[in-house]
């Protein structure tokens, strides 16, 4: 790649962080990037106590999908990788067409069912979208458990330890730059979504901040600096959840004197 489109393609990620950035503090903004006329106004209309429940909102839906999907896809990893399961091969086919099937057309019969058993609530919602996560975090924690020595489980075994026991205490400490990576996709994945908690949560007080944002956008105006302050405000808690993950993909495997 040259350095001229290594250029592009910066500018084309920079130049909208900047209006971002730009357009939240600027009295009269609009669509176009330009320089600010200094205000706060935007950030205190972000931090009104409704748009703030809608970022506690967020949080609960984004943490019961990541808690879910990050727990049950490394069992499932484990099993795929130190197991032998009948029909593996098919099955990990399977798991890596369903990473790609969209939940969204398969809307209207989970609404349907949602609406019959009363699950029409941000919980359930939350335990779904962990759910729709699972094929992809199955293949990224299973590459992971691949690269942990077999002789491992073996001295395990050989001082008696449970399969639990292997699972928690010599498969879980080594796979922890996995499990960061998988639970930053599940909570991305929950975190940026739209149309499933705008169609299965009955609530307008329990919506989360992504359906929040579009209250924004009014038939007749945009209120284009709200909106942009009030993105600023709802990215922070991804870019945390990174940094206070990066620790784990810097320390990697560790399994110098492990067997030992």
């Amino acid at each position: 790649m040259s350095n001229s489109t290594a250029l592009v393609l910066a500018a084309f990620f920079a130049l909208p962080m900047m209006w971002m950035v730009l357009a939240s503090v600027d009295k009269g903004a609009t669509n176009q990037l330009r320089a600010p006329e200094l205000t706060a106004e935007h950030y205190w209309v972000a931090f009104q106590a409704d748009n703030l429940a809608a970022l506690g909102n967020s949080l609960i839906l984004s943490t019961v999908a990541t808690l879910v999907g990050t727990a049950a896809a490394f069992i499932a990893a484990y099993a795929f990788s130190k197991h032998n399961i009948p029909f593996k091969n098919p099955l990990l086919l399977t798991v890596l067409f369903l990473s790609g099937v969209p939940i969204s057309i398969l809307i209207v019969p989970v609404y349907k069912m949602f609406a019959t058993l009363g699950w029409l609530s941000i919980i359930p919602t939350g335990i779904l979208l962990g759910v729709t996560a699972i094929p992809f975090q199955i293949y990224q924690l299973k590459n992971f458990i691949d690269a942990i020595p077999a002789e491992l489980e073996e001295a395990a075994i050989l001082e008696q330890a449970s399969s639990l026991q292997i699972l928690y205490r010599v498969i879980l400490p080594l796979t922890k730059p996995g499990l960061a990576s998988s639970a930053i996709f599940g909570f991305v994945n929950a975190w940026g979504n739209f149309l499933m908690p705008v169609v299965l949560i009955n609530s307008l007080d329990d919506q989360p901040a992504p359906v929040h944002l579009f209250g924004f956008m009014g038939s007749n105006s945009i209120d284009y600096g709200a909106i942009a302050a009030y993105s600023i405000i709802y990215s922070l808690p991804v870019i945390l959840l990174f940094l206070g993950m990066a620790s784990q993909f810097k320390a990697g495997f560790s399994l110098g004197g492990a067997v030992k």
